[in-house]
């Protein structure tokens, strides 16, 4: 994987012809008010005139001593004539609840959808405003062509944080090269993961993503992505997975498992040749290529270095672990 001068990064390009050849994609260069209404307070009663020359004053306040018509009393119907019965039990009246009670609104995201989470809320809105990113992710929880929370897809993702403290793990759609610019773009999943806590990621065949999670630490990087380690992905029969440190070498690691393939910080995975830099554009490599299932190969698109883990043919669940 690589990147421009312009910072801009991209994800795994679907492979055309073996998993020696498939192709990893990498980063380039991309950079009312409401009136007021008037009160009672606001009337100037001085102006306020009375015509009161109509009413009739006998009618309001009658002459004393004045005959009245009489008035009727009417004669009360006689009572019904019950036969006794036996004396029955009385049960206290039960209270019927108020109607202005409140009434327990269900989750917004149900707790079985996607791992362990309860709250895929959780500490996102602080990271939004820290990052100054777009916005949250959709969340999505039905299958939408793209990226959603679920396992109804065959191609799924499961994301753990085994860290020492929270995160939040985020998923983007590539969009060509402008999707992982979440200054910009709203991305297609943001779910705070507590320690040990885990999410299921659903993903529709042949779209290329990248995934990455936001730490206490991690900041943005000038292109509008995140600065950390990602793991990048195209599922399908043919498709790729690995993980990436060429826009931060230093960044937190990340664990890909997958049936064929594991790629890590050390084995099918995306690097500088030069560790002593903080990120590279040119000079990358794909570092422990002798791993089971790992395939290399020339990346056309961005002619250079391409590769990456293998997959399965008819579906692929791939366990990402964050530390």
């Amino acid at each position: 994987m690589r990147y421009s001068s312009a910072l801009v990064l991209g994800t795994v390009v679907v492979g055309q012809v073996a998993a020696a050849n498939l192709r990893h994609a990498s980063f380039h260069a991309r950079r009312q008010a409401e009136a007021s209404k008037r009160g009672a307070d606001d009337v100037d009663w001085s102006k306020v005139t009375y015509d009161l020359s109509g009413v009739d004053w006998d009618k309001v306040f009658p002459t004393p001593g004045a005959s009245s018509p009489p008035v009727e009393t009417p004669t009360p119907a006689p009572a019904p004539v019950v036969a006794p019965s036996e004396p029955a039990t009385s049960e206290p009246a039960k209270s019927e609840p108020s109607k202005t009670e409140p009434v327990a609104t269900k989750p917004t995201t149900p707790v079985t959808v996607g791992g362990s989470v309860s709250d895929f809320s959780y500490g996102v809105a602080d990271v939004v405003s820290r990052l100054s990113l777009k916005g949250p992710g959709v969340n999505s929880v039905t299958p939408n062509g793209g990226i959603w929370i679920g396992t109804d897809s065959a191609w799924q993702t499961e994301f753990t944080n085994d860290g020492s403290g929270d995160m939040v793990v985020f998923c983007w759609q590539a969009n060509g090269f402008s999707g992982m610019s979440l200054n910009v773009n709203l991305p297609a999943i943001s779910v705070g993961l507590k320690k040990g806590d885990s999410v299921t990621v659903s993903f529709a065949e042949g779209v290329p993503s990248s995934c990455s999670g936001v730490f206490s630490d991690t900041k943005l990087a000038l292109f509008g992505g995140i600065d950390n380690t990602w793991y990048e992905v195209t599922f399908g029969s043919q498709g790729a997975f690995d993980i990436s440190r060429n826009v931060n070498m230093n960044g937190n690691s990340i664990s890909a498992k997958g049936s064929k393939c594991v790629s890590d910080m050390t084995t099918c995975v995306f690097k500088c040749k030069d560790s002593s830099v903080s990120s590279c554009e040119t000079g990358y490599e794909i570092a422990g290529m002798d791993a089971a299932g790992c395939g290399g190969g020339f990346d056309s698109v961005m002619n250079g270095v391409g590769g990456g883990c293998s997959m399965g043919a008819t579906g692929e669940s791939v366990k990402v672990t964050f530390s």
